[in-house]
């Protein structure tokens, strides 16, 4: 049983890395080719979509730093991280009347946040 949890938490763990990344990446060239983001349905521009975008982008690999050299409280955070981005993409989408949209990207990162922490506390 330990030997599977270890191995499922290290996937997981692997995984929101890789997802962490991936939403760096998005971020960061958001902001270099077009600096435009909602923020819950405000429209940005400009260097405030910059920013914002790279506090975001620079957030997200901070937190996958954590996760990949296991320091605690990087689960958490992740846990923060993609509710914050699942709640502001769904509320913007909804605000921009496109339904109910939700990011994949978010979602998946938010899913595998929630298993690593019950995985963590399992004894």
């Amino acid at each position: 049983m330990i030997k599977i949890k270890k191995a499922l938490e290290k996937v997981v763990r692997y995984t929101l890395v890789v997802l962490l990344v991936l939403s760096f990446v998005g971020l960061v060239l958001i902001s270099l080719i077009n600096p435009e983001s909602y923020f819950f349905g405000e429209k940005l521009s400009g260097e405030i979509a910059t920013t914002y975008l790279l506090t975001g982008g620079i957030t997200g690999i901070i937190i996958a730093f954590l996760l990949f050299k296991k320091k605690s409280g990087g689960e958490f955070l992740s846990v923060l991280y993609f509710v914050f981005f699942f709640i502001e993409t769904l509320v913007t989408n909804l605000s921009l009347g496109y339904d109910f949209l939700i990011s994949p990207l978010f979602t998946m990162g938010l899913i595998f946040s929630i298993v690593l922490l019950v995985v963590r506390k399992m004894k």
